[in-house]
């Protein structure tokens, strides 16, 4: 490899968090790939960005929802640089009514957390590669606490991919719901994929950035919605909530330390927690691995 300068991949990075995100690490002079779907809004981010000498930053859009852009966003990733120290799966959604994927899956659910099996799995030998040749390399998923609200039917991947599609009658398509099962499945893939990647020196952990300004629920109507816009003057700004992705991205025991949870809110700074007892579980997140990995094969 003859890249020297570190570099990120951040979800979603057009703004919130991942825009906090991506401006302190370019700021500690990491080359920062910034993705989102709307152009004007990720060329606005992109010039916002602090340039060290010899850094190149790069802007890619893609809508994660279609997993044709996904790969896209892959190969385009694997393209830009000979080196991927931090995968940061920051983007994220919800629904205030039932949408589908071409290939039937729940829309928050594939931005959520189908996408970032996918991009993962497509990045990984990049991961593996940069890992071998520069000590470390890593994938962090921004989640949330919301997952405590998630349930799976059983550790049986057919029935949670099920869950993932939805309900079968649009009337009883919960948007919370929705949203807290589509973070416990991120969370619980995390961990297994910590698992999976033990001994090729890429670690795998997730966070719960804090409840944050970021106008996530800005779209959803109901009672969510009213309560959410209510209570967002006592949200955490972005960059707070970039608090807990940064650790996992920059902070050197994370280099070994893998298959973790932290958390932060406004009274504790970034700590490592007990996520749901489900997302602990090994038999759990092979089902959900398999349930991610037929839905991925469905929508190819």
């Amino acid at each position: 490899m003859s890249d020297s300068v570190r570099t990120a991949l951040v979800t979603g990075s057009n703004g919130g968090v991942g825009l906090a995100l991506a401006q302190r690490l370019a700021a500690d002079g990491w080359r920062v790939l910034l993705h989102g779907r709307d152009a004007a809004k990720l060329d606005r981010a992109f010039r916002s960005l602090p340039v060290a000498a010899g850094v190149q930053h790069l802007a890619l859009g893609a809508d994660l929802a279609d997993p044709d852009a996904v790969q896209r966003l892959a190969r385009e990733t694997a393209e830009a640089t000979d080196r991927l120290d931090a995968l940061v799966h920051n983007a994220g959604l919800v629904r205030p009514a039932l949408e589908r994927t071409p290939a039937g899956v729940e829309v928050t659910h594939a931005v959520n957390a189908l996408a970032p099996f996918e991009l993962t799995n497509a990045l990984r030998p990049l991961l593996e590669s940069t890992a071998e040749a520069f000590g470390d390399a890593r994938v962090v998923t921004v989640s949330s606490e919301a997952h405590r609200g998630g349930r799976f039917p059983a550790s049986d991947a057919s029935a949670i991919a099920a869950t993932m599609r939805g309900p079968s009658d649009p009337s009883r398509y919960s948007s919370v719901r929705a949203y807290a099962q589509s973070k416990l499945v991120a969370t619980t893939w995390t961990l297994e994929l910590a698992r999976r990647l033990e001994g090729t020196g890429v670690t795998a952990n997730a966070c719960h950035p804090g409840v944050v300004r970021t106008g996530v629920f800005d779209g959803v109507s109901g009672v969510l919605g009213v309560l959410a816009r209510a209570a967002s003057v006592f949200y955490l700004s972005p960059e707070r909530g970039a608090a807990s992705p940064y650790l996992l991205a920059t902070d050197p025991a994370y280099a070994t330390r893998t298959g973790r949870w932290v958390t932060q809110s406004h009274l504790r700074r970034p700590h490592e927690a007990s996520p749901p007892d489900e997302a602990l579980s090994a038999a759990v997140g092979a089902a959900v691995w398999e349930a991610l990995a037929s839905l991925a094969a469905a929508s190819a």
